[in-house]
């Protein structure tokens, strides 16, 4: 018998030996999840997480509660951060997991039996916090982050909410546009209207929104049933004086 035999997996298999936030294939989120062994101080942690992420969906209206919510993952280089961080990402989004070898899905808490976790309210809890909708944005801010800009990790914040709502990510005014058409019930006649003049579909060219500014000004006058000298001003003046605020950014998520 060879030693590689006596192991359940092939000891040559690719194994990640960093987790990284936008590393999102099948093959790496199946092996992520289905290898993540459950230490009974990750337990722990687990433990503290769930308490204080159901505390908030029992008690949605209890500012004592809710205003004081957020979470502190902190430890050495090389403990486990990363990897902790991205498996309750998987968790909160139910994620669907898929082994590109057999063909199998399988939802994130289905990974999570109870031979992973010992404690059965523990377990429980993670079955009832996933019963539930959430959605998730995991991002590396290093990768999104200007680092020249005195605000970053705010644009960032902002950037990252944009992109998962489907807005430009990199173009906080364009996004604040598009959120405006939205608002109206005239983003899809802005659109069209857009790719009228241009040829191309505005999720293509939105991102050179300067480059395009008489298509965009030309769409804006057809959505708002403007002239097209005020929807210049408009959105001109939407560029210019664009500004975000700590308190501003969360009345756009809310």
């Amino acid at each position: 018998m060879k030693i590689s035999e006596l192991f359940l997996k092939p000891i040559n298999r690719p194994i990640n030996g960093v987790i990284k936030a936008d590393q999102m294939d099948a093959a790496s989120v199946w092996q992520e999840l289905e290898e993540y062994v459950v230490t009974k101080q990750v337990s722990e942690y687990l433990r503290k997480f769930f308490d204080a992420y159901l505390a908030a969906i029992d008690r949605p209206h209890d500012a004592a509660i809710t205003d004081r919510m957020g979470v502190w993952v902190s430890g050495f280089f090389g403990s486990g951060k990363s990897h902790f961080i991205k498996i309750l990402s998987y968790l909160l989004e139910n994620l669907e997991a898929h082994n590109p070898e057999t063909g199998e899905k399988r939802n994130a808490a289905q990974f999570f039996d109870h031979q992973k976790i010992k404690d059965a309210m523990l377990h429980a809890d993670i079955q009832r916090a996933v019963a539930g909708s959430a959605d998730v944005i995991l991002f590396n801010i290093d990768a999104k982050a200007n680092k020249s800009d005195p605000d970053a990790i705010l644009q960032v914040f902002l950037r990252v909410f944009n992109e998962k709502v489907g807005l430009s990510g990199d173009a906080p005014h364009v996004a604040n546009m598009e959120r405006h058409l939205i608002s109206k019930g005239v983003f899809e006649t802005f659109k069209t209207a857009f790719a009228e003049s241009n040829g191309g579909t505005w999720e293509q060219e939105r991102d050179a929104a300067e480059f395009y500014r008489d298509d965009i000004v030309t769409a804006l006058a057809q959505a708002l049933k403007m002239t097209t000298e005020s929807a210049g001003k408009w959105f001109d003046n939407a560029r210019d004086d664009y500004r975000i605020t700590l308190e501003g950014f969360a009345k756009v998520v809310n």
